[in-house]
């Protein structure tokens, strides 16, 4: 599958499977001491389609809980066990996802955005999507550590009992590799025309 700008944040992995925040050139995902999510820069952000299809699943219900974000001088053992109770609890509820868009593009080919804002989803089930269409909103849904979306092209119409499908990106640039390659996990991928408020490149991992 080949796929245009589905957001102007982009954090790869090559085997169908993508996770978004937004950096500043500190390497910060946030500003402050990131307890609040609008101190996350992505948070709020627009989400696109990343290829024309049409909606399968949309989930919109699912709150946002504030409880996720690392608090300061929490220690990451003590931070660790917190997540692991709160995963628990989203997947014996079937909410790990948190708010989706799922998208059928034809044959067992389905995307994925996930952990979207809630109340900002902008598509219905049925509904035909084109590349690059306004879907929802950044958010931090679901089993969410920080604000991010988690997107993924997999074989069937299940946020987590699917097989990932590589996914090709179009219009994109590697800033810090050494010349023209494949993405990698953990590239630092930004838009071309993607520029900051600051005229800095809204790099993202």
């Amino acid at each position: 599958m080949v796929c245009g700008k589905w957001s102007d944040l982009l954090y790869c992995s090559p085997v169908g499977a993508t996770r978004g925040v937004r950096l500043r050139l500190n390497s910060s995902s946030h500003s402050g001491d990131g307890t609040g999510f609008s101190d996350y820069y992505a948070y709020g952000q627009s989400v696109l389609a990343a290829a024309s299809g049409r909606v399968k699943v949309v989930v919109d219900n699912i709150a946002e809980n504030p409880e996720v974000l690392q608090r300061p001088g929490e220690s990451k053992e003590a931070y660790g066990r917190r997540l692991q109770q709160m995963q628990a609890e989203h997947l014996e509820k079937g909410t790990a996802a948190g708010n989706y868009v799922l998208i059928e593009h034809g044959e067992d080919v389905y995307s994925l955005y996930a952990h979207l804002r809630p109340a900002s989803i902008t598509v219905k089930a049925g509904e035909l999507v084109t590349a690059g269409q306004v879907i929802g909103s950044l958010g931090s849904s679901g089993n969410s550590t920080e604000p991010h979306l988690h997107f993924q092209v997999c074989d069937r119409p299940d946020p987590l009992f699917c097989a990932g499908i590589p996914v090709n990106f179009e219009d994109i640039v590697l800033p810090y590799a050494d010349g023209p390659r494949p993405l990698q996990s953990g590239d630092i991928v930004q838009s071309p025309s993607s520029k900051s408020a600051h005229g800095v490149p809204n790099h993202n991992y």
